[in-house]
């Protein structure tokens, strides 16, 4: 019988996130609404400027609503590390190892500084829980960031030290 956890991380302040959407969307609404009022004043002076503001809005709020929808989840399940991303309705398996090629988790306090390759799996902006896993797959050294729960790091430090590791 094999061994299952999980457990999902989203980004936490969706309420105000909403908040700003609400805003910039109304700030395009209402220079759509200057523009159809007096077209021709408004062809004659900024046009350009505001052009620029409200593709900068645009895309602001596309970032903004990309990452309120995005969540992971890590899972454990038979002694194989699972992360998934999740955009919306689609999900994706970003990684998928083997417990026992794992060679070290450590808690991230400063920024990474050596030479193995990584990715980042995590949403929050404040890495105040960020966790570094080291591992070794088809004999090169790779490794990646998330921001799990304590459980989830006890659980794959239990998991280790239950196992040999692979050489």
């Amino acid at each position: 019988m094999g061994y299952l956890y999980r457990e999902i991380v989203e980004y936490k302040q969706k309420r105000f996130a909403k908040f700003i959407l609400g805003i910039i969307t109304f700030l395009c609404v209402l220079n759509f609404a200057v523009v159809l009022t007096d077209l021709k004043k408004y062809l004659n002076n900024f046009h350009y400027a505001l052009y620029l503001i409200v593709l900068l809005l645009i895309f602001l709020q596309l970032k903004i609503w990309k990452k309120c929808n995005r969540r992971y989840r890590y899972q454990i399940i038979d002694d194989e590390l699972i992360i998934e991303r999740f955009d919306g309705n689609r999900r994706k398996v970003e990684l998928s190892i083997d417990i026992k090629s794992i060679m070290k988790v450590e808690k991230v306090i400063d920024k990474i500084c050596d030479d193995i390759e990584y990715k980042e799996y995590c949403i929050s902006t404040k890495k105040h829980n960020l966790y570094r896993v080291i591992y070794k797959l088809d004999n090169k050294v790779y490794s990646f960031c998330f921001e799990p729960s304590t459980n989830f790091i006890n659980k794959i430090n239990n998991i280790m030290k239950k196992k040999p590791l692979a050489s």
